[in-house]
This record gives C-alpha cells, sequence and structure tokens, in this order.
C-alpha cells in the first residue's frame, strides 16, 4: 500500500463485505490508456498498449483474503543491444494474500501479506509489482546478438604473464 500523497498509477479496491467467508468471487479489468501510459512511464518501458486483469478473491473462513489468477500486458521495450522498440506480450500468474490481523506471524516472511483496510482491499499495487517481475529483463530485438570481444586473445596467460609483460616493454627487475 502507498500511504504517501504520490499519485499511483493503477488504484483498484475491492470491496470484501459482500464476499461471504468460504467464498470466491471472480474480478476482471484493464487499465485504460491514461492507466497504461503511468505503468510504462513508472516501469521504464516505451509504451504499454494493454494490460488486464482476471483474478478470484477468496475471503477465508480466517478473515483472511487471497487473491490469485492472471495477468496480461502487451509491452514495448527498448532493445538492450540496439535500443530499437521491441514489442512483447507479457503474462503471468499471481497470488497474494490481505489480512486486517496486525500479529500476523507471516506478514515478516519473504512474501508478506497486504492489509485490509476497512473491509476493502487495494490490489493494483500488487498486480504492478507482479507485472514489473514478469517483465523481460533484458529485451532484445530479433536476430540481434552481443557482440563479445575476447580482449584476452593473444596475451600470455598463468604464473608467469606479469614477467613476459615486463620483458616486452623492456623493463627489466632491479636487483
Amino acid at each position: 500500500m502507498n500511504d504517501t500523497d504520490e499519485p499511483r498509477e493503477f488504484v483498484r479496491e475491492i470491496a470484501i463485505v459482500e464476499i461471504e467467508p468460504g467464498q470466491r468471487d471472480h474480478v476482471a479489468f484493464e487499465a485504460n490508456p491514461k492507466e497504461c501510459a503511468a505503468i510504462a512511464k513508472r516501469l521504464k518501458l516505451i509504451s504499454m498498449s494493454t494490460f488486464t486483469v482476471d483474478i478470484y478473491v477468496l475471503r477465508e473462513l480466517s478473515g483472511d483474503v487471497s487473491i490469485f489468477g492472471d495477468i496480461a500486458a502487451e509491452v514495448e521495450q527498448a532493445c538492450v543491444v540496439t535500443l530499437e522498440p521491441v514489442r512483447d506480450s507479457v503474462e503471468a500468474s499471481i497470488m497474494q494474500r490481505f489480512t486486517a490481523r496486525d500479529d500476523d506471524e507471516e506478514a515478516e516472511d519473504e512474501d508478506p501479506v497486504e492489509p485490509i483496510i476497512e473491509d476493502r482491499i487495494e490490489v493494483g499495487e500488487v498486480l504492478l509489482q507482479n507485472l514489473s517481475l514478469a517483465l523481460n529483463p533484458y529485451p532484445r530485438a530479433p536476430n540481434v546478438e552481443f557482440e563479445t570481444v575476447d580482449e584476452s586473445v593473444g596475451e600470455p596467460t598463468g604464473p608467469f604473464a606479469a614477467l613476459v609483460q615486463l620483458r616486452e616493454k623492456g623493463d627489466k627487475p632491479k636487483k
């Protein structure tokens, strides 16, 4: 959750009070063009044309809430070699737990739970974080390869390499 006054790119609150304990509810939505542009800027993408969400919200008997489902996006990233635009379809499965309890032991684990505030959960930030993790960290344009340059070709190696370099420079060790 973002407690600052900064505008968030993608806010989606779900009222959980209407979901009976032990039941799940299907939720689907997508980002509008303005949200897609803001998300692209935040994630340092060239552009994002679509971002869709298809999730289930499960209200557990404990009062906790779990969301699980899929996200998908059409993005354009810069090629890491040529900086040319690279289009990509991103798809990921997500799962996140929310709780209203302050003493939840799992809240300190590797995947902490998110808070339930006034019988509402805000899923937008969780969805964006999952999208960010699903992006290709090294997008490449088709048929583009890194040119590897082996700077050590022809150079001596081994324990006496430094002595060979000294001899080639004409330096003589001082006695």
